[in-house]
């Protein structure tokens, strides 16, 4: 299947430049214009020499999946819903697509440093998220920047609305999520199975690191196509409230994670992180052209309504 995700080098506006205001405005405006192009079109894109330290994902990788492996009476400890977003949810405590008779999957929310941790049984998964948590905020505001760039506003429209990211959850419900995708070789049937229903994202962007073992793919012209892993970089990918402010100029695309159809990836657990963005939760979204395309809404009572059409449990 060809590729439809396109890869854009963020070269000197990556983490490697310590100041945005230091970066070269030639790339600022480059990479705004692509990210433009992208979000407008596909909705995904992955993005190369980001900057981010791959030893720090790797290291969450490997903390949160010694939590996964803890027996589920203790992971069952941990539990989150709707109002407390930080904690454990396991097979099918989340359905995104009700067509699907299985969704199996786990997860590890958090939305703060300060957040419900599991420091008993897995004491080194605290310091791994708060040690990627500030290049992946730092990362975002570079992306949000460009993007309002692009859409014609001051760089800091965006940044400004999302000023409480990953430092307190009662003022934005941005949230940092492991994920483990369990072996399915001791399931009985595959009918009706999935490792991710089909959805879209709440929030403003999502940037997506996963392991090697693919399965993610995205709707784009009415075909489905794979988000193929690709070594050393992040996917991101449009949310639903960004598609809002922009009167549907950027597409939250829908996605989903598939059973492969390799009996040896079936087998084989998949892992992914993401950073779910949200904007501060009393902001109003709505078009900023002003078109009335999309009623106005406040950020949290938007992803307060999807969690519950989710079928948190």
């Amino acid at each position: 299947m060809e590729d439809v995700i396109p890869i854009i080098d963020l070269d000197k506006l990556g983490l490697q430049t310590a100041k945005f205001e230091d970066i070269d405005q030639t790339v600022v405006h480059r990479v705004s214009k692509e990210l433009d192009s992208a979000f407008s079109t596909v909705g995904f894109v992955y993005l190369k020499n980001h900057g981010v330290d791959q030893q720090l994902v790797d290291n969450l990788f490997q903390r949160s999946k010694s939590f996964f492996h803890l027996p589920e009476s203790v992971k069952e400890t941990y539990r989150c819903g709707v109002d407390n977003c930080d904690g454990y949810t396991g097979r099918d405590g989340e359905i995104l697509d009700t067509s699907a008779r299985h969704e199996i999957r786990e997860s590890y929310d958090v939305a703060s440093p300060n957040g419900l941790y599991p420091d008993e049984h897995a004491p080194e998964f605290r310091q791994a998220i708060n040690d990627l948590a500030p290049p992946m905020c730092e990362l975002t505001f570079r992306l949000l920047s460009c993007m309002a760039l692009a859409l014609g506003l001051d760089k800091n429209f965006f940044g400004d609305r999302h000023s409480y990211m990953f430092k307190a959850a009662e003022k934005n419900r941005t949230i940092f999520r492991t994920l483990y995708y369990p072996s399915l070789a001791d399931t009985d049937t595959l009918a009706g199975v999935v490792r991710c229903g089909l959805h879209s994202d709440y929030g403003t962007i999502t940037l997506l690191f996963q392991d090697d073992m693919g399965g993610l793919e995205i709707l784009s012209q009415g075909k489905w196509f794979p988000a193929k892993p690709i070594p050393g970089t992040i996917m991101i990918n449009l949310g639903d409230m960004m598609q809002f402010w922009t009167s549907d100029r950027y597409v939250a695309t829908v996605h989903r994670v598939v059973v492969p159809e390799e009996e040896i990836r079936r087998r084989t657990p998949r892992q992914s992180i993401a950073f779910f963005v949200h904007p501060d939760n009393d902001v109003m979204i709505a078009p900023l052209d002003g078109s009335g395309k999309h009623q106005p809404v406040d950020a949290l009572s938007y992803v307060k309504s999807r969690l519950i059409a989710s079928s948190y449990k």
